[in-house]
């Protein structure tokens, strides 16, 4: 029989590294990103001139040959078939009627990838939703999916939840997202999309964000009583202990929770499976 430990202090397989980055696509951070790429570029190059300066003026008084002066290394170019997907300035016309109606509302807009993308400010996401759905020029009927992504590293938020939607008359798609730190709780889709209703009931399962008004806010895949929420990158990926018991040799978990109280150890999150 194995030890089971649950104290994660004293427990290293469950320990989490949190990442230390932060690779939220954006236009933006891309430009931002390149400005700083080409900044310290510029200043690996003035360093080699100067070290040059230096080294032919010792060349020059040594009656030595001069050294080669430094050259500025030309960009690369991409010859193969995959094409790094790069953002850039939004040109469609769904895009720019949002900039244009929402005002300081979107945040930041762009393309990628042949993807459509509006950052709206979290406050005024359920204005944007309504928008594109009732919006003679944007008609997007359908909401196709809603989720969101944890980032633990970030200082100025700490989810982005991202609503994909459709427009099935005139064949497009379009990506709203909104970031948010924690315990911010931004309106519930289901007043302009009905579908979000499951939507953002499993995302309020496994990253653990409320949504307001929204009709039955509960867990969906988890016990009510489950520990923490799977999905954000501090759960560690072995668990909280609710993972360890094996259900195909022991469907009931008898014997497994037998063995563990033996050990002393009974701080599992488990209900043992009952016929109704």
């Amino acid at each position: 029989m194995s030890d089971y430990v649950y104290d994660l202090k004293t427990a290293p397989n469950r320990q989490v590294t949190l990442p230390i980055t932060v690779p939220l696509p954006s236009l933006k951070t891309y430009r931002a990103e390149q400005a700083t790429a080409a900044k310290a570029e510029e200043a690996k190059f003035q360093k080699a001139t100067a070290d040059f300066e230096t080294a032919k003026a010792k060349a020059e008084v040594a009656g030595t040959e001069l050294p080669k002066p430094p050259v500025k290394a030309a960009p690369k170019r991409e010859v193969h078939d995959l094409v790094t997907p790069i953002p850039s300035e939004a040109k469609d016309p769904d895009l720019l009627r949002l900039v244009e109606r929402l005002g300081e509302g979107a945040e930041e807009a762009f393309e990628q990838s042949g993807e459509l993308v509006c950052q709206v400010a979290k406050e005024r996401i359920l204005e944007a939703l309504i928008l594109c759905r009732e919006d003679a020029a944007l008609r997007y009927e359908m909401l196709s999916d809603e989720t969101a992504t944890h980032f633990p590293a970030s200082s100025s938020f700490a989810f982005s939840v991202v609503y994909h939607l459709t427009s099935l008359s005139r064949a497009k798609r379009l990506r709203l997202r909104i970031l948010i730190p924690a315990g911010f709780e931004p309106e519930s889709a289901t007043q302009a999309y009905p579908a979000a209703n499951w939507l953002e009931r499993e995302v309020f399962d496994m990253l653990g964000i409320r949504f307001q008004n929204h009709p039955d806010l509960v867990r969906i895949l988890c016990p009510d009583d489950w520990e923490d929420y799977p999905l954000r990158k501090e759960y560690p990926v072995t668990g909280w202990g609710q993972r360890d018991i094996d259900f195909r040799d022991d469907r009931s978990g008898r014997l497994e929770r037998l063995a563990m109280e033996k050990a002393g150890n009974t701080g599992i999150n488990l209900k043992v499976p009952k016929a109704e």
